[in-house]
């Protein structure tokens, strides 16, 4: 059984027209068309090219089989090559806290990594109609560990004018993600 799979027109770009219904139905909201919304699924660097390499990776797949996601996503990350534990958004706040202090760069690695496993998410909604359980799964602990992530910038820069902004944008993501997932 062969499903449709919708993928971006260069010349639109993010676009609900080239985007699955499922998808469509739960991307209410302008910012997840935004390629240049950093607080989107899609529009921080990460996001983007997570997209945009997600869609190759199902045009590359043999015709008509089920892909693993899970398998893209790791490749993926694999690429970047951060040095982001595995397990990282499974650990707990003192975990994270004591691995962010050992090096000044790894809160950017953590929100990139963050950033792909939500886009993975919401890319194969967007593509394919739905998401993988695994893959759901770990975009859950990814808003999870964001939120977190803001709540940590909050205390070191209580004046972060965006902080609000990526906060609640982190929580329409998750209530779409849950919608999507619903029966």
């Amino acid at each position: 059984m062969s499903t449709t799979l919708y993928f971006d027109d260069p010349e639109e770009g993010l676009a609900r027209s080239t985007s699955h219904p499922a998808f469509v139905r739960v991307a209410a909201h302008e910012f997840y068309y935004d390629c240049g919304d950093d607080f989107s699924p899609f529009g921080s660097d990460d996001g983007n090219d997570t997209l945009a390499s997600l869609q190759d990776w199902y045009q590359e797949q043999a015709g008509g089989r089920s892909p693993k996601v899970m398998v893209f996503l790791r490749q993926h990350l694999s690429d970047w090559d951060l040095p982001v534990p595995e397990d990282m958004l499974e650990r707990d706040d003192a975990a994270r806290t004591q691995w962010l202090a050992d090096d000044d760069m790894n809160h950017r690695y953590l929100q990139s990594v963050c950033r792909a496993h939500v886009a993975t998410a919401f890319g194969q909604l967007k593509i394919a109609g739905a998401i993988d359980a695994d893959v759901r799964r770990q975009a859950r602990l990814a808003l999870a560990c964001q939120q977190w992530l803001n709540a940590v910038a909050r205390s070191k820069q209580p004046d972060w004018e965006y902080a609000d902004q990526e906060s609640q944008r982190l929580a329409l993501m998750h209530d779409a993600l849950e919608q999507a997932c619903a029966p």
